[in-house]
């Protein structure tokens, strides 16, 4: 996926943000919402965030108005009567203190944000490449020997892709009564070798099931451009399912659980833990590559700012790994320029936390894959 052009819910392309240079500049905001904190603490915490992003600008003459009317009006987007939808809200508003204003707003339902504002000359993109990284779109999949569902996670919303069950018809196995056998071993012998035989028939065609839904959840993953397939159940039944899964395919058991008899928000909060688990161990398997490309001899992979900076320079940089916690700003000052130059040669960007994080920070914040 091209990043640059990812379109927003709003219409507008991350390509376009790039390019927007209002002349009294822009104000970021991430907002991170608990549904469970009826005390609205979100609220302040915005208020806070906004007042600190916008005093250090304000100079008291035009500038200063249009800040405090942005800042304004980014506090009414949200009603204070109504809990808005969604657990992270992004928006970028243009500073003015004119009525008709450039304001683009997008929600959805990933975790893992934290509520902050930055004014500057152009938007900042951080939050929103986490949003579309972390929020990226998956396959979940919950397996049974007779049912299979296969779900869409994306951006933290859970959709029903297909619903498959197992039809056995079981006309040769109608039961009938039979005279009385002269040798009632024999005859017992026979009906348990019977019952045997219809066993076998049926693991037979439950494994013929499982492993055809297999074959069609990965041609629906490489259709929708899933990122990967995880799946709950059984370790036999996701054994069958696999043997259809291409070996290209990124696929995981991520819990031994039957979950197909489970309601919708019980799946997505398994889905949930699953998926920030993976993007966490893919950041770190990301950093890893990169730090074994730099140490190797001819290896393609860049560590710290001056060895990125460099080979941005040169367009080679074809994924672009950085921290983006807020409260440790290795490379606060150039962190725009840095994502817009990796944007602009067409690299990928992979904003990381928590223990990605910490492992990328001991290489100055900022590492790359190389393209040569």
């Amino acid at each position: 996926m091209e990043v640059a052009a990812t379109t927003l819910p709003s219409g507008l392309s991350i390509g376009a943000l790039l390019d927007w240079r209002p002349s009294l500049g822009v104000i970021s905001v991430c907002v991170a919402i608990d549904p469970a904190d009826r005390g609205e603490g979100w609220r302040t915490e915005l208020r806070n965030q906004l007042k600190a992003a916008v005093e250090p600008a304000d100079d008291g003459h035009d500038r200063g108005r249009a800040l405090t009317a942005t800042a304004q009006r980014i506090l009414e987007h949200f009603d204070e009567d109504e809990l808005p939808s969604g657990r992270c809200h992004l928006g970028f508003c243009e500073v003015t203190d004119e009525r008709r204003a450039r304001d683009v707003w997008t929600a959805a339902q990933v975790r893992g944000f934290r509520t902050s504002a930055s004014y500057g000359e152009r938007a900042r993109l951080t939050p929103l490449l986490k949003l579309l990284d972390d929020g990226a779109s998956v396959g979940a999949v919950a397996i049974t020997a007779e049912r299979v569902h296969l779900f869409e996670w994306e951006l933290g919303a859970l959709d029903l892709v297909e619903d498959w069950e197992i039809e056995i018809f079981m006309g040769d196995w109608r039961e009938r009564k039979a005279q009385q056998p002269a040798n009632p071993a024999r005859t017992q012998g026979a009906g348990s070798s019977g019952r045997d035989q219809f066993d076998q028939r049926l693991e037979h065609n439950r494994a013929r099931f499982l492993e055809e839904t297999g074959r069609l959840a990965d041609r629906r993953a490489r259709d929708r451009g899933w990122r990967r397939l995880i799946a709950f159940g059984d370790p036999e039944h996701f054994r069958e399912f696999s043997e259809g899964v291409e070996q290209e395919t990124d696929l995981e058991l991520a819990e031994e659980s039957n979950v197909i008899s489970e309601g919708r928000g019980q799946v997505l909060e398994r889905v949930d833990r699953a998926v920030e688990s993976g993007n966490r161990s893919r950041e770190l398997a990301l950093i890893e590559r990169a730090v074994e490309g730099a140490r190797t001899p001819g290896g393609h992979g860049a560590l710290g700012l001056i060895d990125v900076q460099g080979a941005l320079n040169e367009g080679r940089v074809e994924h672009l790994i950085f921290d983006a916690d807020t409260e440790n700003r290795l490379l606060a000052d150039i962190e725009d320029e840095v994502i817009e130059r990796a944007l602009r040669t067409s690299a990928q960007v992979t904003p990381v936390e928590d223990v990605a994080g910490e492992r990328i920070r001991e290489h100055g914040g900022v590492t790359a894959l190389l393209r040569w």
